[in-house]
């Protein structure tokens, strides 16, 4: 019993912790690509989806 409750947390934190990783790569690599680009229209999308991340706490939209 004890083996599938340890296996079952592995897998779990793994899977996680794996997540939180590709979130945070997607987030920074979308906001790179905003940044080279030109489009208003991608930095409007980028600021409404991301905009409650912690990257935005001095956030220049808002202050307009």
């Amino acid at each position: 019993m004890s083996k599938i409750i340890i296996k079952f947390l592995k897998f779990f934190v793994i899977k996680y912790f794996g997540t939180v990783a590709v979130e945070k790569m997607t987030i920074i690599l979308l906001g790179e690509l905003v940044k080279r680009t030109d489009s208003k229209v991608d930095d409007k999308l980028y600021h409404a989806v991301f905009h409650n991340t912690q990257e935005f706490e001095n956030c220049k939209e808002c202050s307009k």
